[in-house]
């Protein structure tokens, strides 16, 4: 790929405020969440406490979110699922119609 100015400022990651986006709306949703249930202010100032936070996570990994979801997007379909202990075999049976 071309290494003009173009190619690189339409390839970089998105950023607001200086994180990368999905860290910026984890941080505006664990602020403004809490604060429209329970319409207390004192959520408001942990935007700060999440902002910092997210920078320095970011200043370790700036696609660790990246990880996160292929984590999530690869998990055993069964994950979370209880068994299903001693289900009857509806195989060779004529359904209830």
């Amino acid at each position: 790929m071309e290494k003009t100015v173009v190619i690189k400022g339409l390839t970089r990651q998105a950023k607001m405020a200086g994180l990368p986006l999905p860290y910026f709306m984890a941080v505006v949703g664990l602020t403004v969440m809490p604060f429209m249930v329970t319409k207390a202010l004192l959520w408001l100032p942990t935007f700060a406490i999440w902002y910092f936070g997210a920078r320095s996570i970011t200043a370790i990994n700036p696609n660790g979110h990246r990880l996160i979801a292929m984590r999530l997007r690869h998990l055993p379909q069964s994950f979370g699922r209880t068994k299903v202990r001693f289900q009857r075999s509806t195989k060779g049976r004529a359904s209830d119609v």
